[in-house]
């Protein structure tokens, strides 16, 4: 819960500037991060990439020796209970709303997709970085969340909305946290 306040503080505060601004709405602010439904098209999109997001989540999970898997500080990412598939709901969304929403779009609008979309990939690692403290044998799991945080984006992108990608975000985790019990 903490972690999905903290992705979406800032996003709060580009709408509130962003909407007080000249000739600025909320309405548009709100279309500027991708908040919207989007298109049914857009969840068609979101199915297609569930099978190879999955796939390599698996992967990257089958690499990390079992008894990292069973480590106090991996044991989080784990769905031990529907506490833990709430916070690992509501952490893949904060992440969409901040990763994807806002970075990716205001990235992709400056930068052009190739660029901005490699960046908003790369910031996306950042907060993910600190499993390798836990143990250095969790690093499979880093090349997944980048190859995922640019597949996200480009959804965002062709879609014109982050909400398609927050609900495969969701399932990709609930899966990867059931496939590490």
């Amino acid at each position: 819960m903490i972690e999905f306040v903290l992705f979406c503080v800032p996003v709060l505060v580009y709408l509130i500037v962003q909407s007080r601004g000249k000739d600025r709405s909320l309405k548009s602010a709100l279309n500027r991060i991708g908040a919207s439904w989007g298109a049914p098209s857009a969840y068609g999109w979101a199915l297609m990439l569930l099978v190879p997001l999955l796939l390599t989540s698996w992967l990257a999970i089958t690499l990390v020796p079992a008894e990292v898997l069973g480590e106090p500080g991996v044991m989080i990412a784990r769905i031990t209970s529907v506490g833990a598939g709430v916070s690992v709901a509501l952490r893949a969304i904060g992440e969409e709303v901040l990763f994807r929403g806002l970075l990716g779009g205001v990235f992709v609008r400056r930068l052009r997709f190739f660029w901005g979309n490699l960046l908003q990939a790369a910031v996306f690692i950042v907060p993910h970085l600190p499993l390798l403290l836990v143990d250095i044998r969790i690093w499979p799991i880093l090349p997944v969340q980048f190859a995922a945080g640019w597949l996200l984006g480009w959804l965002r992108n062709k879609t014109e909305t982050f909400v398609p990608g927050a609900l495969l975000h969701f399932i990709t985790n609930v899966a990867a946290g059931l496939i590490a019990l």
